[in-house]
C-alpha cells in the first residue's frame, strides 16, 4: 500500500526514490516483483525496467544497475523473458517502446551509447522497429558508426545530465517505474548517479519512481578504503550520503521490512501453507510461526526442508494434502535461516 501510494504522487509529477529494507530473505526482492507486475496491470502506459547489483562484480563494474535499466528500456529483453524473469506481455510493452527511448537517446543522450549500452546493438533494434526514413534513427546511425561524439573525458555530471534527460522524455510519454536491487553492493559511480537522479526528481516533476531495496547491515559495515594511503581501512559506504540527502529532501521514503509485526508474520506463515492442500492444526502453525519468526525465507525453506526429510508427508487418504508426519521433532530443526539453507 505505500508502494501504491509513491507511485500514485509520481504519476502526478512528483518523481522520486523510495527504499525497501531488511536483511536478507525479508522479501524485499519479491515484494518489489509483486508491486511492478500489479502496478503493469493497473497502468497500462507504466514502463517497468529494473537492474542488479552484483556482491562480486557490483563494485568494480560501473552503473551495473543502470546498464540493466537501459538495456530493457531499449528492448534487449529477450535473454529475461526467455529465463522467466519478466513475462510475454512486459516483453511486449518495452519491445513497443524502443523507438521512444531510442529517439530520446539519439537526441539528448549521445554519450550513453557504448557507456550504458551497446551503440550498434541499439542501432539494430532500432532499424527494425523504426524503419527507413525516420528522421532520428540518422542522427542514431551517425553516433554509432563513427561520427559518434566520444565520453572519453566527459565529465560525470554531463552523462548523469543526459541520462536524466532521457528519462524525462520518455516520461513525457510513458511514467516509469525503475526498480533497483541490493543497491548496497552499488558501486560508487551508481550511488552518484542515484543521488543526480534522486535530486532531479525532486524539483522537475518528473512521472518516474525509483524503488530500490538494501540491506542496512551491509551499508553499516562500510568498505575498504581504495585509496593507496590507507589500505586496509574501512571507509564509509558511498550510499550512506545519498540515503542522509534523500531522508532530507523526501523525508520517510521507505518501508522497513525489518519493523513488521509478529501478526503479519503469522499471517504470511498462513498465507503460504495455503498454497498448497494441507491439514495441518493451528498449533502446527503457531510452532512454525513462532520457530521461524514469520521470516519469510526461513519459513519457505523450512518448509521445503521438512518435506523432503518426511517430517510432513502428502496423505494419500486426503487427497495428497500435507499433514504433519509421526517423526517431526521442532528441535531438531535449525534454529537459524542459514542452518537450513
Amino acid at each position: 500500500e505505500r508502494l501504491d501510494g509513491f507511485l500514485a504522487t509520481a504519476l502526478e509529477g512528483e518523481g522520486r526514490v523510495v527504499f525497501v529494507t531488511g536483511g536478507p530473505g525479508r522479501g524485499k526482492t519479491a515484494l518489489l516483483d509483486e508491486f511492478a507486475r500489479r502496478a503493469m496491470d493497473k497502468y497500462p502506459d507504466l514502463l517497468v525496467a529494473s537492474g542488479n547489483c552484483n556482491a562480486y562484480s557490483g563494485v568494480g563494474d560501473p552503473y551495473l544497475p543502470f546498464r540493466d535499466v537501459m538495456a530493457m528500456l531499449t528492448g534487449d529483453v529477450e535473454a529475461r523473458w526467455a529465463a522467466g524473469a519478466i513475462t510475454r506481455e512486459h516483453a511486449r510493452r518495452l519491445w513497443a517502446e524502443l523507438t521512444v527511448v531510442a529517439q530520446a537517446l539519439a537526441e539528448r543522450g549521445p554519450h550513453l551509447l557504448d557507456v550504458f549500452l551497446p551503440g550498434a546493438a541499439l542501432l539494430s533494434r532500432a532499424e527494425a522497429a523504426a524503419g527507413d526514413g525516420t528522421p532520428w534513427l540518422g542522427r542514431l546511425r551517425e553516433h554509432v558508426q563513427g561520427q559518434r561524439a566520444s565520453s572519453a573525458g566527459l565529465e560525470q555530471n554531463h552523462l548523469f545530465q543526459q541520462f536524466t534527460n532521457v528519462l524525462d522524455v520518455v516520461a513525457e510519454e510513458h511514467p516509469l517505474l525503475l526498480v533497483l536491487d541490493d543497491v548496497q553492493w552499488a558501486d560508487s559511480a551508481s550511488c552518484g548517479l542515484l543521488f543526480h537522479l534522486g535530486r532531479r526528481l525532486a524539483s522537475a516533476g518528473s512521472r518516474v519512481l525509483i524503488a530500490c531495496a538494501y540491506r542496512p547491515e551491509e551499508l553499516a559495515l562500510g568498505r575498504p578504503s581504495t585509496l593507496p594511503t590507507v589500505a586496509g581501512q574501512v571507509e564509509r559506504h558511498p550510499l550512506d550520503k545519498v540515503l542522509a540527502e534523500f531522508k532530507r529532501v523526501f523525508g520517510d521514503v521507505w518501508v522497513d521490512l525489518v519493523q513488521v509485526k509478529g501478526t503479519e508474520g503469522r499471517r504470511f506463515v498462513d498465507a503460504y501453507l495455503s498454497t498448497e492442500p494441507n491439514r495441518l492444526s493451528e498449533g502446527f502453525r503457531d510452532t512454525l510461526a513462532s520457530h521461524t519468526g514469520g521470516h519469510p525465507l526461513f519459513t519457505v525453506e523450512l518448509l521445503r526442508a521438512m518435506q523432503e526429510r518426511g517430517d510432513l508427508v502428502q496423505d494419500a487418504d486426503a487427497g495428497g494434502a500435507w499433514v504433519q508426519g509421526p517423526a517431526l521433532d521442532w528441535e531438531t530443526l535449525p534454529a537459524r535461516v542459514e542452518g537450513v539453507i
